[in-house]
This record gives C-alpha cells, sequence and structure tokens, in this order.
C-alpha cells in the first residue's frame, strides 16, 4: 500500500483511516479492502459504516457475495445505433413519426377576400369574444390542429383574422357562426380607410363624418380637412372661461374633432 492511496468512497487516506476496533478484544474489526474488479480501495471505515461495500464494488456495480444483482453487473443502456430488425419480434421497425405534419403551420389564408366556397372544410366567422381555446371546446378540434390548418403561429393571431377553417376530419357540422353583414363590412372599411387618410384615431368622429355624407367617403375626407383649415384659421382666442363667465363649449376649434374632444 503506497502512502498517497486512498478511499475510492470517502477520499481519506488509507495511513490515516482510523480502523474500527472490538471494545472487547480489542482487535480490528475489518481492513482496508482492495477491489478484484478494478483495483480500487475502500477503507475500514466506509465498510463499518456500510456493510454492502464488504462484498460489493459501487464502480463496477458488481457483488462477490450473494445479492440480488446479476453476476456480471447491471447490463449496459439500449443502443442507440438504428437497427434494421427488431431482436425481439425479428421484424422491422418502423420509424417514429415526423414532428413536421403536427408542428409545421400552413401558408397562411388571404383574409382579404371571402373564405372559399368549394371547401369541404366549415368557415367559422371570427366574432369579437372569439379564442382557439373556446373554437377548440365548441368544435372539439385541439388548439393544435386549428393553428396548424389556419397558419396560425401563435393564438393572439386569431384577432386579425375574419374567418377561419374548421378541418372536416374533426367537425363536419354546420357552423356555430352566422356571416357577418355585407353592407356593414363596408361601412367598417370605409371608417378605416377615413382615419387613415385624416390620420385621425378617433372611430366616433369618423363615424360622424362618415354619416353626414351618407358614408361617402371622398366626401367626408374633404368635409374633415375643410373643418380643420377654417380651425386653423379661425383660432379661439382665450382659455377657459368667456366674458359672461361661462366655460366654452368647445374644446379646441369648432370641428367635429374638437367638440368631441
Amino acid at each position: 500500500m503506497s502512502i498517497t492511496d486512498s478511499c475510492c468512497t470517502c477520499a481519506t487516506l488509507l495511513t490515516d483511516v482510523k480502523v474500527p476496533y472490538d471494545p472487547e478484544s480489542e482487535k480490528p474489526l475489518l481492513y482496508n479492502r482492495r477491489l478484484e474488479c478494478c483495483s480500487r480501495q475502500i477503507c475500514a471505515t466506509c465498510q463499518y459504516n456500510n456493510p454492502r461495500f464488504q462484498s460489493y464494488c459501487p464502480f463496477c456495480q458488481i457483488s462477490s457475495g450473494p445479492s440480488a444483482l446479476p453476476k456480471d453487473g447491471l447490463r449496459l443502456p439500449p443502443s442507440y445505433t438504428k437497427t434494421s430488425t427488431s431482436p425481439k419480434h425479428g421484424r422491422a421497425e418502423s420509424p417514429p413519426p415526423s414532428y413536421d405534419d403536427a408542428m409545421t403551420p400552413r401558408r397562411v389564408p388571404d383574409q382579404s377576400i371571402a373564405p372559399p366556397e368549394n371547401t369541404d372544410d366549415t368557415v367559422h366567422f371570427v366574432g369579437a369574444e372569439d379564442s382557439l381555446q373556446s373554437l377548440s371546446l365548441a368544435y372539439n378540434v385541439p388548439v393544435l390542429v386549428l393553428r396548424r390548418h389556419n397558419g396560425l403561429y401563435s393564438d393572439q393571431l386569431l384577432a386579425a383574422r375574419r374567418w377561419i377553417l374548421i378541418p372536416k376530419s374533426h367537425y363536419t357540422g354546420p357552423p356555430l357562426s352566422t356571416p357577418p353583414d355585407p353592407e356593414e363590412e363596408e361601412r367598417k372599411t370605409k371608417v378605416r380607410r377615413w382615419m387613415v387618410a385624416t390620420k385621425c384615431p378617433d372611430y366616433n368622429v369618423a363615424s360622424l363624418y362618415l354619416k353626414g355624407t351618407d358614408y361617402n367617403l371622398d366626401l367626408a375626407v374633404d368635409a374633415f380637412r375643410a373643418d380643420e383649415e377654417w380651425e386653423k384659421n379661425h383660432p379661439l382666442h382665450g382659455k377657459g372661461k368667456g366674458r359672461d363667465g361661462q366655460r366654452r363649449r368647445f374644446g379646441r376649434g369648432g370641428s367635429l374633432a374638437g367638440q368631441l374632444s
């Protein structure tokens, strides 16, 4: 035994190991043990604290005495190499299913046009309170299938859709939504275009101007710009109370946008 040898379990130098003694006979109960399988050594103290180490190697997992472990130690883990045949059944193993079909979204449908008429899927028109979770429960379709079938990378993207397709592989009944009114959709489109053209984000102001021109988009835009020009040329002098002690009714000016602010 070398002076640098140490126990393979507690890393104590064998020269410093306190060998347990029998208090009556004052003889050592155990000695340092050299393992035959790997030539490592286990000190007497570790064997005394853990009697299993007296006949077992914790590194090679081999027991020299009676044990429930196999004689040659534990079996090696299964190989990760590809095999052409199964050793148990003697036939070729089928490859695992691909994740591409379940995880790769489809091409995003064009929402600027009407939904396809010749599709076998069910067309659901998205409402303000719809979500992928609620549609999944209503049509009994998994959320993952709805996302992939409609090209949705995130659940929040549903708010930008006018309609989605319910796959026929999971649902073949009637749609649980009503188609939107074409006239109402046209009015909403003109409101959005008016807000972009005038750079006025107030929905109420846009509705008032369009209603005043019978939803003529060009006339509504011209009316707003004319009011803005008049307000620019005729600003209100003074703020707060007027000469009569009453507050002015208008806010920033005489246009509808100023009155509603």
